[in-house]
Order: C-alpha cells, then structure tokens, then sequence
C-alpha cells in the first residue's frame, strides 16, 4: 500500500473531505473502470484506505458491483443474489412521497419505469433479473444521519432484513421511517412488473403469502449480534459492505476480528489490483449495460434528475 501514501500532505489528515489529500498534480492517476463508475483521482482511494473518512455513493457503488461481479461468475457458488446502486432508494423516496397519497396514479408516472428497469435487469452492469435470484443486497443512505444501513429483500421470506451497525437513543426510528418507505412500494410494483409469475411464487397457497394481500407492505426485521460501531464515527459504509461480503459468502461477521481500519485497507487495496489489472489487460468488459426498453415517461423534469 506503498502506493497510496506517495506525495500525501503532511498534513493530509486535517483536510476537509472534499480537498486535495496529495500535493499539486500528484492526485491523478490512470483512468479505472469498474463498470458502473471511473476513477482517475487518487483521493478516491485515500478516501477508502483513512480512517475519518466517509465512504460515498461511489464507493459503495464500486464495492457492492465488485461483490456482485465476483458472485455473477463463481460457479461454485449455489446462493444466488444480486445487488443494487446507491440510486435506487433515491427513486423509492421520490415514489412514495409524491404519488402514495394518490394510489391510483401510483404506477401511472416515470418512475415506474424506473424501477421495472432495476427489476428487470436493465439499470445495472452485471446484474441478473430480480426473479432469478434468491435475495436483493439494498444500500440505504439515511440521509438525517450521514448515515449507511443494509436492507436484505428476501423473497422467500416477504420481508426486509435490516442490518444496521450503530445503535443510540431514536436513532431506529429515523432509520426505520426510511425503510418502510421501501416496504412499501417494493410490493406495489413486485405485484406491476409480474414478478411473482416470473419466480414462479404461488402467493395463494405459500405460507409467507397466502394471508397477505398483494399491496401489503413487506415486513421489516431487524438482525442483531452483528459488529457494532463504538459511535457514530465514518465507519459505517465500511460495515456495510462487510456484512455484504460475509451474508453472502455465508461466512460469520465476529465481532473480535472486526477491524474497520484493516478492512479499509484490505478494500483499498483489492479495488486498486482490481482496477489495474483491468488496465494492464485494456479490460472493459460489462461496462455496457443491457438494452434498455423503450419507455414514455409524462414527469421528464423528474425522471432526468435520476436517470443515469
């Protein structure tokens, strides 16, 4: 990691966020593709690698697509999941806030195009289709907080697993205001996009189903004796993505090997052999998207805001 302390600052530590952590013109490197985000400034990864740091949409967009890639073409693995970027709950506010009052005209707006597109495989790099897979790993910014949870949508289950690493006084309940957001319209458009003929769920006779209607909101269940942040220090994406990485490879998350400045390193490092050996071998494979649908959308001065 010899790599990342060249040219800093002496005082690179005591740097806003958003500054220069390296001296002049010594920040840009070669451009890095991962997929779904370039990155050609240095102090993206000194982001990743120091404590105080926290973690942006971009980082965990990289981190949950390097996850994700990793299990799209291991054939060993027998869990199937996929995951989702950091836009996606964007969409899911914008829904339920404007059009939850008025549920008739729930799916008639863009958005709903939006999200059959995440459903249906269209919106992200190395993705599969929601009804191919057993569970959806969702990234959720709680933005009162600055602060990053991670929401499992399990199907089988018709619920929501929320993992969260911090805990205080009134702190869930800001936290679970935002998810029942997504418990919410999840089965709205579950139920518009046929989702549940293409899983091939019979939701008269299976027993998390059968006594639901298909609108109800899925169920939010929060998991505990995972590691915990000591404070609401900038740890939290760091967290998250672990909890990723060991829920999906079935490995278990101790509490006693938890180190958040290791495992800092431990990501900085991997993106950085990642996207470099991508270089070296003028790799750019899946930085296409599939083919979208055509769509119409009548609230275009909305969906440009959120269309990547």
């Amino acid at each position: 990691m010899d790599w990342i302390s060249e040219d800093l600052l002496k005082v690179h530590a005591k740097r806003k966020r958003n500054a220069d952590h390296y001296k002049r013109e010594k920040s840009t490197i070669p451009m890095m593709h991962f997929g779904i985000e370039t990155v050609e400034d240095k102090n993206w990864f000194y982001t990743m690698r120091f404590p105080d740091q926290s973690w942006t949409d971009s980082h965990i967009d990289v981190c949950f697509y390097y996850l994700r890639k990793k299990s799209k073409y291991d054939p060993n693995r027998s869990y199937k999941f996929s995951t989702i970027d950091c836009n996606f709950m964007n969409i899911i506010r914008f829904v339920h806030d404007v059009y939850y009052a008025d549920a008739a005209n729930l799916t008639a707006g863009g958005q709903v195009a939006h999200l059959n597109e995440y459903i249906n495989e269209f919106r992200m790099h190395v993705v599969v289709p929601w009804h191919t897979v057993e569970d959806i790993y969702i990234p959720v910014n709680i933005k009162e907080k600055h602060h990053w949870v991670l929401t499992i949508l399990s199907f089988s289950e018709r619920c929501i697993f929320l993992y969260d690493s911090y805990e205080s006084f009134g702190h869930y309940s800001v936290v679970l205001d935002v998810i029942e957001k997504l418990a919410v319209i999840i089965p709205l458009y579950l139920q518009h996009c046929d989702f549940y003929v293409k899983n091939r769920i019979d939701v008269e006779n299976h027993p998390r189903y059968k006594d639901k209607d298909s609108s109800d909101m899925f169920d939010v269940l929060f998991q505990e004796s995972f590691p915990q942040q000591p404070s609401e220090i900038l740890d939290c994406g760091v967290y998250m993505v672990i909890y990723v990485e060991c829920l999906s490879y079935g490995h278990k998350v101790l509490a006693n090997e938890f180190d958040p400045n290791a495992l800092r390193t431990r990501y900085a490092a991997l993106l950085w052999e990642y996207g470099t050996r991508k270089q070296d071998a003028n790799d750019h494979s899946d930085v296409e998207a599939p083919l979208r649908p055509a769509r119409q959308s009548r609230i275009t001065s909305v969906t440009a805001v959120f269309d990547v």
